[in-house]
């Protein structure tokens, strides 16, 4: 049941993030910034995790769950991790992963991490009107 209050506190959380904004970006950007602000307290006393929160990598343009995880088990984990990641490095990845993965061209990923990461979604969702695949 907590699972279940949860999901609809966040549900609730983003679409009134949304409608503030007019509607004006993708649903995922507002799922991302609502999860951000319904995530539990921590406690006082209780030290932070040393790893820093991972970021939803599927907000960039290209990038779907599979290679998202694919770039998880790189340890690319954040909108940072990705903004510093060479191309040639991201390629790899995929050409590692096979054919199915190697297709896809991540060329714009670093740039579009960066307006993620600075939170600049307004310039972000720009971009991403202009790409296609991500390329």
């Amino acid at each position: 049941m907590a699972g279940k209050k949860s999901y609809e506190m966040k549900q609730i959380e983003a679409y009134r993030i949304a409608e503030a904004d007019g509607f004006r970006q993708h649903p995922d950007v507002y799922w991302h910034q609502a999860e951000a602000k319904t995530a539990p307290k921590k406690k006082s006393g209780i030290k932070k995790a040393a790893k820093a929160a991972k970021d939803k990598l599927t907000l960039i343009e290209g990038i779907g769950p599979k290679i998202s995880g694919l770039l998880e088990d790189n340890g690319i984990e954040t909108f940072a991790d990705l903004a510093k990641a060479k191309v040639s490095e991201l390629a790899k990845i995929l050409k590692d992963a096979g054919p199915r993965y190697s297709i896809h061209k991540p060329t714009t990923w670093p740039k579009q991490a960066r307006l993620a990461r600075d939170g600049k979604m307004d310039a972000l969702k720009k971009l991403q009107d202009k790409l296609s695949g991500g390329r």
